[in-house]
């Protein structure tokens, strides 16, 4: 039995081997289509989460330039307002201890107001 059907795939084997070949060559394009198509999709779904991601960057970078600049404007308040107390302190520093006196009430509350308005103890 094997002899016989041997002899009649004989002549149809390298038929055979060809049409097997063609098949698995269409499958493997078949199956790369696919991966193409799929790695095509996810390229695009990370094209657009590499847009959101680029614009939240240059948002962030915008805000973080509104607080640096925000941050020297402070520094420069910080440093003016500290120089105007230096030399207040230095005024008081180099009075005579004859300018010494007691305060009148009305200019203590109306100091203690001002601190008060400042952000500073009554």
């Amino acid at each position: 039995m094997p002899l016989t059907l041997l002899k009649f795939l004989g002549p149809l084997l390298p038929y055979l081997a060809g049409a097997g070949a063609l098949l698995g060559a269409v499958l493997y394009v078949v199956t790369l289509r696919h991966d193409l198509a799929t790695a095509t999709l996810k390229n695009a779904a990370l094209a657009q989460a590499n847009q959101a991601d680029s614009a939240a960057i240059a948002s962030y970078q915008a805000q973080q330039a509104s607080w640096n600049a925000a941050m020297d404007r402070l520094n420069t308040q910080s440093l003016a307002a500290a120089a105007a107390t230096g030399r207040i302190m230095n005024g008081i520093a180099a009075a005579p201890a004859a300018d010494d006196a007691p305060v009148a009430p009305v200019l203590a509350q109306a100091l203690a107001g001002l601190r008060a308005l400042q952000g500073g103890t009554p």
